[in-house]
């Protein structure tokens, strides 16, 4: 059976030191300001938390794709080691980036025609992908093939939801998603947009909160209606530097299901500088 490696890109969060061990991270460009940098790696949660209050203090943020070019670079020396590839990538419904990706795997499989290489779409974001790429690792260190982990997790990632509110209106409005009277007027009675991914892998409001506790409140009311209590799979808590509320949505789930394996962590600056500051996300398996 062909060895082979597991990669995401940093748009993801995975809360699991064993598995950031054994997974390879490709990194994404970003401007803050007028600083140019690269993401390269998960974990730095003083660095998190300097970013989002740059953006809290007006910095204009903004991510770039990868290039099929990056991905070819990145992956060929270890098709030459011939090492399989399972490449999980941002939902395409957010980003090009699986494109891009598979546009590379094309390239790269006309000079290597026995190469093994695999990018999948996650349909998801953030601690969604985290999960995945947890699930990937265990059928991996349980002898699962190649062929056999990548059709895994094509039925797996259909069972994820990821759900989530947002924290800044004026921050959604400077992103072009909302007008500035829109903004205006929920900034003043501060109301919090709760948004899901779809299966489609896109994002679409499902409802509002006025305020944070009632937000994080219809969020697990949605863990309680929709989740499979059974799941071996952990519950996911991704915040843009907001402890405390993500610290209280882990003991509301906590409140509706004792025996939740429940992960708490920073959300990756790629997905946050499109959430901004202050915004939680939930990601379970459902029912």
């Amino acid at each position: 059976m062909v060895d082979y490696l597991i990669f995401t890109d940093v748009s993801s969060d995975v809360y699991s030191d064993e598995a950031l061990s054994h997974i390879c991270l490709i990194p994404m460009d970003m401007t803050v300001g007028e600083d140019s940098l690269t993401y390269e790696q998960m974990g730095d949660n003083e660095y998190i938390k300097h970013f989002y209050d740059d953006i809290r203090n007006g910095k204009i943020v903004k991510t770039s794709q990868i290039t099929p070019h990056t991905y070819k670079e990145i992956f060929e020396p270890f098709l030459e080691g011939e090492f399989g590839i399972i490449y999980l990538s941002l939902s395409s419904g957010l980003s090009s980036t699986f494109e891009s990706a598979k546009e590379a795997a094309n390239n790269l499989k006309n000079k290597y025609p026995d190469a093994k290489i695999y990018p999948v779409d996650s349909l998801s974001a953030t601690g969604g992908m985290g999960m995945i790429v947890e699930r990937m690792l265990k059928n991996k260190n349980n002898g699962m093939s190649i062929e056999d982990n990548v059709a895994d997790i094509e039925e797996f990632k259909k069972k994820i939801y990821v759900n989530c509110f947002v924290n800044d209106l004026m921050h959604l409005k400077r992103g072009g998603r909302i007008g500035s009277a829109t903004a205006a007027f929920g900034t003043l009675l501060n109301i919090k947009p709760l948004i899901y991914l779809t299966e489609q892998g896109t994002l679409q409001q499902f409802s509002k909160a006025k305020g944070e506790q009632k937000a994080i409140t219809a969020m697990s009311e949605a863990y309680r209606t929709l989740a499979d209590f059974t799941s071996q799979s952990p519950v996911y808590v991704c915040h843009a530097d907001n402890v405390e509320t993500a610290e209280n949505l882990e003991k509301l789930i906590l409140s509706i299901n004792g025996n939740a394996d429940i992960r708490v962590g920073a959300l990756s600056p790629i997905i946050g500088t499109h959430l901004g500051p202050g915004s939680v996300v939930l990601c379970f398996i459902k029912k």
